[in-house]
């Protein structure tokens, strides 16, 4: 029988004289060496010829205590995980690529990904879990092969080439940051940005501190919404691989009373951090799907001053006194119309008022002004596509575009959604849904919802309902099957051309819960497991 093995022999002659990654670590040379044989170099079958995410090496180290009987301690499971996520992980620039698997975002990979890949992996799961390794060729080869004998299909040989050629063992990238003598230093003050979807932005600081192991901190974020009306205080614990992969879980101080309390629910944190160790991006997340969540953006705090945030995000051509709040640190006491600038066609007024954390300004908007993103500058502080200039809303988009959420059972919760209505300007090409169309920011809406195909088991009082702030609750009472349901947002004073309200719809499919053969309680508890060193039930 032809195999892919002898399809790909070239590559795999040539894998065979590929230097593999030594494993210093005598713990993971004792527990893996079990298994895999260890050479007089110091490398480790299929791990010292693999490189992987936290994730990909959670999961590999969980499937060896589930499956292969491996025993190891909670506190022997997480610094496994440790080491390798650390010293056989990914590069910054490798990991941003499949950032959204670890955030747990819902993500288009047709857009992004090699499509020999996502049609070979993206039928089971996202195709970033693939391209979340690194590997030789011979191991792709031989996963590929093992993969498709275990789960019953045919292996697909140019998956294997576009495995190979995507995702090789050693690169660029990992070299540059494997050859850096330090990561970057973590504990501090970090100024910190979030956008809670429905809530709007919020803006604070974190503290961070050293908690013990070298790469593992505690935190304390405050965090206060635009507006003012909600403060979140949150604490919690995180490992940072690498010095720059921050995986942590945080929590308010009391109980959640409802699946919409983003203060005090426990939030699972996926972040990555620059390489110079100035900023971090990530998302924080909860639910059963991990399908509620916050994006958030922090950077090193300084002495200098910092803008972090403008409020209103748009501006409209034409408009006069608008007031413009500019959000930051350390603002001077003195401040100026010279000291802020927005851009052509945006003239300050008067400043209204200013303290050390925030300025308000009059700005005048000529009608004339170019439409697009523009950078709003406090002296020699800069935040780019900081607000939206334009002369109509053009689209309102419901955002997630196409999503899932899930009834409930005894053994599962419910998965939620919360939707957001954002408006667009048209961009340079004056044509609506196109790719220079301009964000402008959310928009004031009348939601609602309906049925594709209404049968008896699909009435809409059986699928759930939408709140006035775009939360979607899936019924109480599971009916059994799958609901495709249109969520609808009707802009409440802004028209298209033809005199309409403007109106958005969001994809959304109801379906019953995720059941997984290991039982999804177990595998969670096995994630803290090995995360935190706290035993499974």
């Amino acid at each position: 029988m032809v195999t892919l093995l002898s399809l790909a022999a070239p590559a795999f002659a040539s894998a065979q004289t590929d230097a593999g990654i030594p494993v210093t670590d005598p713990l993971v040379r004792a527990k893996c060496g079990t298994c895999h044989a260890v050479d007089d170099r110091g490398r480790i079958e299929r791990v010292s010829w693999a490189r992987a995410t936290p994730e990909g090496w959670q999961a590999s180290t969980k499937r060896m205590i589930v499956e292969n009987g491996v025993a190891v301690t909670p506190i022997e499971a997480r610094a496994i995980v440790g080491y390798l996520s650390s010293k056989h992980g990914l590069a910054p620039d490798e990991a941003k690529l499949v950032m959204y698997a670890a955030e747990r975002r819902i993500h288009d990979e047709s857009q992004t990904l090699n499509g020999a890949v996502v049609a070979a992996c993206g039928k089971c799961h996202q195709a970033a879990r693939a391209l979340s390794w690194r590997r030789t060729a011979a191991d792709w080869t031989r996963f590929v092969e093992r993969h498709a004998a275990r789960y019953r299909f045919a292996a697909d040989a140019k998956a294997v080439t576009a495995l190979i050629e995507a995702a090789p063992l050693h690169t660029r990238e990992w070299d540059a940051a494997s050859a850096s003598a330090r990561a970057p230093a973590i504990a501090g003050q970090w100024l910190v940005t979030a956008h809670v979807p429905g809530r709007g932005n919020f803006h604070g600081e974190m503290d961070v501190e050293a908690a013990g192991d070298s790469d593992v901190f505690s935190t304390r974020t405050r965090l206060r919404s635009v507006d003012g009306s909600t403060v979140l205080t949150r604490t919690g614990r995180s490992v940072v691989y690498a010095g720059t992969a921050w995986r942590g879980r945080s929590s308010g101080a009391g109980p959640a009373t409802a699946a919409t309390d983003d203060a005090s629910n426990e939030m699972q944190e996926a972040m990555l951090i620059a390489s110079d160790g100035s900023k971090a991006e990530g998302r924080w997340f909860r639910g059963q799907y991990q399908e509620l969540g916050i994006d958030v953006k922090m950077q090193r705090a300084s002495a200098s001053p910092v803008v972090l945030l403008v409020d209103p995000p748009s501006l409209k051509a034409g408009s006069s006194a608008t007031r413009l709040r500019v959000i930051g640190k350390r603002f001077p006491a003195s401040v100026t119309t010279d000291d802020l600038s927005a851009g052509p066609g945006v003239s300050v007024r008067r400043i209204v008022s200013s303290t050390p954390d925030e300025i308000v300004a009059e700005v005048d908007v000529a009608r004339d002004a170019p439409p697009g993103r523009r950078t709003v500058a406090f002296r020699s502080s800069a935040l780019e596509n900081a607000v939206a200039i334009y002369d109509r809303i053009d689209d309102v988009r419901v955002v997630p575009d196409s999503s899932l959420a899930s009834f409930g059972s005894e053994s599962y919760v419910r998965g939620y959604q919360q939707f957001e209505a954002v408006g667009y300007h048209r961009g340079p090409d004056g044509k609506r849904r196109t790719a220079d169309d301009v964000e402008l920011g959310p928009v004031d809406v009348a939601w609602s919802m309906e049925v594709f195909y209404e049968v008896d088991q699909s009435r809409q009082d059986r699928v759930g309902t939408v709140s006035r702030a775009g939360f979607f609750t899936p019924s109480a009472t599971n009916p059994g099957v799958n609901s495709d349901v249109w969520i609808v947002a009707t802009a409440t004073t802004e028209k298209g051309a033809d005199g309409k309200p403007l109106v958005g719809k969001g994809y959304l499919v109801v379906t019953v819960p995720t059941y997984t053969f290991e039982g999804r309680t177990y595998v969670r508890d096995l994630d803290r497991w090995i995360e935190e060193g706290s035993s499974p039930r």
